[in-house]
């Protein structure tokens, strides 16, 4: 399988407003790993040992670790953007326990679909850093950390499996009405005869606080 060189870590800005292109509406986007897997207002939310305040949307911050305690993720970020086939790259081979937030699309936090990606496994690892990610279950809890010093903590409302030939866009990365909204993605399904994965598994969670 051909490696694809990793994009470089974007730069902080603090107090710099992101308006990234952002992925809703961009339907015609090819937004898959297809080569990137071999072999309330007021109240707050518990979030392990610490509460989160109540938040709509954040302001756009550069998101720099990805927490998620049900299944012992804690995981520094890189960043991906877009190949210029326009499909989505790789994360780093090199970095396997590194996940990687998508730079053109929204912040997570921010107002939108932001998404991070990262790899199940590798040529060298048998578990990368979202190895478990189709075990997480509905209302458990993902804290992304920003470079404004807050923590975007996020719910999961449901985890599904899309077939890579068949990857529903729209409904991943479409309009959030408003919401700031997360999507976590890795590989899945079924080996194929060349030894990739078939399939997307995709985390679709909503912001409930911030730290």
């Amino acid at each position: 399988m051909a490696e694809q060189s990793a994009p470089a870590r974007a730069p902080r800005r603090s107090g710099r407003v992101l308006r990234a292109a952002a992925l809703a509406g961009a339907s015609a986007l090819t937004v898959v790993l297809v080569t990137s897997c071999s072999s309330g207002g007021g109240d707050t939310v518990k979030n392990g040992t610490a509460d989160a305040k109540a938040a709509s949307v954040l302001n756009p911050s550069v998101p720099d670790r990805v927490v998620i305690p049900d299944i012992k993720v804690d995981a520094p970020l890189d960043t991906v953007g877009l190949d210029p086939r326009g499909v989505m790259q790789e994360p780093d081979f090199a970095k396997p326990k590194d996940a990687a937030w998508y730079k053109d699309g929204p912040t997570p936090g921010e107002k939108g679909a932001a998404a991070i990606v990262g790899h199940m496994d590798t040529p060298q690892v048998r578990e990368a850093v979202f190895f478990n990610l189709k075990k997480l279950k509905k209302d458990e809890k993902i804290e992304v950390h920003r470079d404004d010093g807050s923590t975007a903590v996020f719910e999961v409302d449901s985890v599904d499996t899309f077939k890579k030939d068949g990857f529903p866009t729209e409904k991943v990365y479409g309009d959030t009405h408003g919401k700031a909204e997360l999507r976590l993605i890795t590989c899945g399904g079924n080996l194929t005869p060349d030894r990739h994965w078939d399939a997307n598994v995709v985390v679709f969670a909503r912001l409930v606080g911030q730290q």
